[in-house]
């Protein structure tokens, strides 16, 4: 199973980013998603359920997870279905003064012939840094968000 991990440096205290992140309908100012569905409301928390509808390769997949772990301002662990491949999405907030550093890690069980598998595997993991870079510009950028 492909293991791929990101992580970014952002300059606002942890409980601003756990805050944006942990709220799903922030998803889509910072991944490119839609469709986004919660279905215990917000905020999250363990066992919850997410639905969204995500673009990858110029395609669009559907998202079907569940929150399985969930520690304010630490940790979000999400497991489900993603584009119906099995994952395992776990998003980590480390306090660091006035800085948070966010750090996301995804295990995703591809079962494509190799070639295409490795290309997925590649595409996916420059997706990922990309989306975190804009979280970074997102929260960097913005002194009024709603987070605060």
């Amino acid at each position: 199973m492909p293991k791929f991990e990101n992580q970014v440096l952002i300059n606002r205290p942890v409980f601003q980013v756990f805050s944006f992140v942990g709220d799903f309908t922030n998803e889509d100012q910072w991944r490119d998603v839609q469709n986004i569905g919660i279905t215990s409301g917000n905020p999250i928390r363990a066992g919850s359920m997410v639905a969204m509808t995500r673009r990858i390769m110029g395609r669009k997949g559907f998202v079907n997870s569940d929150v399985t772990d969930f520690e304010r301002n630490k940790r979000i662990e999400l497991k489900g279905s993603y584009w119906g491949f099995p994952y395992i999405c776990t998003m980590t907030f480390e306090h660091r003064g006035q800085q948070t550093n966010v750090r996301e890690s995804l295990d995703i069980r591809t079962r494509w012939m190799f070639w295409f598998g490795f290309f997925f595997n590649l595409t996916l993991k420059r997706v990922l840094r990309r989306e975190l870079e804009t979280l970074k510009q997102v929260l960097d950028s913005h002194g009024d968000r709603k987070s605060s």
